[in-house]
C-alpha cells in the first residue's frame, strides 16, 4: 500500500511538472532576453567559473542588489550554468527546474498538512496554473526570485518537522533574496494537524519572531543606506502593506476569473488545441478523485454559524476549513512587502507583485473546487461540477500560450528593431543619441521589447574603445515627445520627460548630434532633419562609418541577424 501511495505521489508531481512546462516553457526555445536581462546576463554569460565566484563574492560581501545580494547572485549562477550547457535556452531549462522544485515542495507540503490527494492535487493545478504572475518563465525572475520561494518552502516543512532552528535560519535567508514570500512563514505553525490552546502561545512566539527578523534586516539595509529603506517615510511604511493586502488579494483571486475571458479573446488554432487537450486531460483525472465524503450546502452553512455543529462535520470538512484559515493568511502575508509594485497590476513585469500569492490563491481556489466537489458528491450534479472545474483550469492553460505568445514576440521585435537600425547608423560614434520615435516600435502586454532598457543595449553589441566615456546611446521617445524635445533655446532636451529610459539624468544636446528614427511604410528610416515648435532642424549628417568596424559584444549574435 504504501509503494502504491508514494507511486501516486511520483505520478502526481511528475505531471504538475509536465503541466508546467506546457503552460509556460512550451516555446522557450524561442524566448530571449528581455528587460533586467538584458544588463544582468550578457556580460555574465562570458565569465569564467573562478571570476564568477569571485564576482559573487564581492557581491555579496559588500550587499549589492539593494541590500539583498543572494537574488542576483542567484541569477549570475544559474545563468552561467544554463549557458554553458545549451547556450541562450540553458537558463531557461534552469529557471523552468527550480520552479518544478517548488511546485513538488508545494505539493508535498499539501500532502504532509491534509494527506488528501484529491485536495493536494487540485491545490498543485491551483499552483500550476496561478496566471496573476505573468512572469515566471522570466529569467530574471525564475532564476532570482523562485529560489526565494524554495527557501521559504523548505523552511515551512522545516518547521512542521519540529526543526525549528533550521526553519528560522532558511526563512531568514530570504530576507537577503527576494523577500515578499518570507511572509508566508507567518503561516507555519498553522500547518499542524492538531490546532489547540497550546498552538495559540506557539503562534505569538512565531510572529514575535518573524517581526524580529524583519527589524533586523531593516536596520542592516538602512546602515548600507539602501535607497527602497531610507526613502521610506513612516506614513509609507504602514500604508502601503495595508493598501496592497487589501488590493493584492482581490487582484489574485480575481484573474482566476478574467484570464479565462482574456484566453477567449485571444483565442487561435494553437491555443483551442491547448484548451481541448487539457480539457480532457483535466477531467479525466479530476472524475476519478477518491473523494469519499459528502456533506450539504446546508450543513457547512450551518457549521460557518454555529461552533457547536462543527464537530459533527465528517474530518474532510474540518481540514478544509483549517486549509482555508490558512490559505486566507499566506495570500494576505503575500502582499505588505512589495513596496515597489503596484498590487493591481494584472500584465506585465509588475505582476511580480503578485508573486508570493501563488501558494495561499492556489488554496483557496482548491478549497472553493473541492467544496463543490464534496456538496455534489454521490450526485448526477457532480458530473456538471468536474467539467466546470476542468473547463476553468483548461483556459487558464490555454492563458499560459498567450503569456508564451508575447515572449517569442518581443524577442522577435527586439531582433527585427536592432537587425534595422544598424545599418541607418552605422556612423553613430562618440556622443551621438539615437532617439527612436514609439510609433516605429511594437509592444507586447506581457514583457517589454525595446523599451526604458534601450540604452544599455548598443553598448553590448560592440565593444567601444575604454577612452569613450560617451558612447553613443539609443533611447526610446515617450509619447507626445514632439512638444517636449526641444527647448526655448533650440537644444534637445534628453530627460525623463521626452523618454521612456532607464537613464534618468537631464543633458542637453546640439540637433547635430542627434539622430532621429522614425518609420514609414513599415520600415524604420532615419531622419535629417525635423521641424519642431515651427522650427527646422538639421540633425546629425551621414558621415564615415564607426560601428562596423567595432568588435562584436556578447549581444551583436544574439540580437543581429546576419542577412
Amino acid at each position: 500500500m504504501k509503494t502504491n501511495k508514494r507511486l501516486l505521489f511520483i505520478i502526481d508531481i511528475l505531471f504538475l511538472a509536465a503541466l508546467f512546462w506546457v503552460v509556460r516553457y512550451w516555446h522557450s526555445r524561442h524566448f530571449g532576453l528581455y528587460e533586467d536581462d538584458l544588463t544582468i546576463l550578457p556580460n555574465n554569460f562570458t565569465r569564467s567559473f573562478s571570476s564568477l565566484i569571485s564576482y559573487i563574492y564581492f557581491y555579496i560581501s559588500h550587499m549589492y542588489g539593494h541590500s539583498r545580494p543572494l537574488s542576483d547572485s542567484f541569477i549570475f549562477l544559474f545563468s552561467w550554468l544554463g549557458w554553458r550547457t545549451v547556450g541562450l535556452w540553458g537558463p531557461y531549462i534552469v529557471g523552468y527546474l527550480i520552479t518544478a522544485i517548488n511546485i513538488s515542495l508545494f505539493y508535498w507540503l499539501m500532502r504532509r498538512v491534509t494527506t488528501n490527494r484529491p485536495f493536494a492535487l487540485l491545490t498543485g493545478l491551483g499552483y500550476v496554473l496561478y496566471s496573476a504572475d505573468t512572469t515566471q518563465a522570466f529569467l530574471t525572475h525564475s532564476l532570482g526570485l523562485q529560489p526565494s520561494t524554495v527557501l521559504i518552502l523548505l523552511a515551512l516543512h522545516s518547521y512542521l518537522s519540529n526543526k525549528r532552528i533550521l526553519a528560522y535560519g532558511l526563512a531568514f535567508i530570504v530576507l537577503f533574496s527576494y523577500e515578499t514570500p518570507f511572509l508566508l512563514f507567518v503561516a507555519a505553525p498553522l500547518l499542524k494537524k492538531t490546532w489547540n490552546k497550546a498552538l495559540l502561545k506557539e503562534i505569538l512566539w512565531h510572529v514575535v519572531v518573524v517581526i524580529g527578523m524583519l527589524g533586523v534586516i531593516y536596520f542592516l539595509r538602512a546602515s548600507f543606506s539602501e535607497d527602497r529603506v531610507i526613502d521610506l517615510g513612516l506614513k509609507d511604511m504602514i500604508m502601503t502593506p495595508i493598501l496592497h493586502v487589501l488590493e493584492g488579494p482581490i487582484v489574485s483571486l480575481g484573474t482566476f476569473a478574467y484570464r479565462p475571458y482574456q484566453t477567449i479573446r485571444a483565442l487561435d488554432p494553437e491555443i483551442g488545441l491547448a484548451i481541448v487537450v487539457s480539457f480532457a486531460v483535466i477531467l479525466w483525472i479530476i472524475s476519478r478523485l477518491s473523494v469519499t465524503a459528502q456533506v450539504s450546502a446546508r450543513v457547512i452553512w450551518r457549521a460557518i454559524k454555529d461552533p457547536f455543529s462543527r464537530r459533527a462535520l465528517p474530518e474532510e470538512i474540518k481540514t478544509l476549513g483549517r486549509v482555508l484559515i490558512i490559505g486566507i493568511i499566506m495570500l494576505a502575508a503575500a502582499y505588505p512587502l512589495t513596496f515597489t509594485v503596484r498590487a493591481y497590476a494584472i500584465s506585465g513585469r509588475e505582476t511580480r507583485a503578485h508573486f508570493a500569492g501563488a501558494a495561499g490563491a492556489a488554496l483557496l481556489v482548491a478549497s472553493f473546487a473541492l467544496i463543490l466537489i464534496l456538496v455534489t458528491n454521490g450526485t448526477n450534479w457532480r458530473k456538471l461540477v468536474n467539467i466546470l472545474i476542468s473547463l476553468e483550469l483548461a483556459c487558464m492553460v490555454g492563458y499560459g500560450f498567450v503569456i508564451q505568445r508575447d515572449y517569442v514576440m518581443a524577442w522577435q521585435y527586439q531582433r527585427e528593431f536592432w537587425t534595422e537600425l544598424m545599418p541607418l547608423i552605422p556612423d553613430a560614434r562618440e556622443g551621438t543619441v539615437i532617439l527612436v520615435d514609439p510609433a516605429a516600435l511594437h509592444d507586447t502586454r506581457q514583457i517589454d521589447a525595446n523599451t526604458w532598457n534601450l540604452p544599455r543595449v548598443l553598448g553590448q553589441l560592440y565593444i567601444f574603445p575604454e577612452e569613450e566615456k560617451n558612447i553613443p546611446v539609443v533611447h526610446r521617445l515617450r509619447a507626445g515627445w514632439q512638444n517636449l524635445l526641444v527647448k526655448g533655446d533650440g537644444r534637445f532636451m534628453i530627460s525623463t520627460s521626452t523618454l521612456s529610459s532607464v537613464i534618468k539624468t537631464s543633458s542637453e544636446y546640439d540637433s547635430h548630434n542627434i539622430i532621429l528614427i522614425q518609420a514609414e511604410k513599415g520600415h524604420l528610416v532615419r531622419r535629417m532633419e525635423i521641424e519642431l515648435n515651427g522650427l527646422d532642424f538639421q540633425l546629425k549628417p551621414s558621415s564615415e562609418p564607426v560601428l562596423p568596424f567595432l568588435p562584436h559584444g556578447n549581444l551583436f549574435p544574439l540580437l543581429i541577424t546576419e542577412p
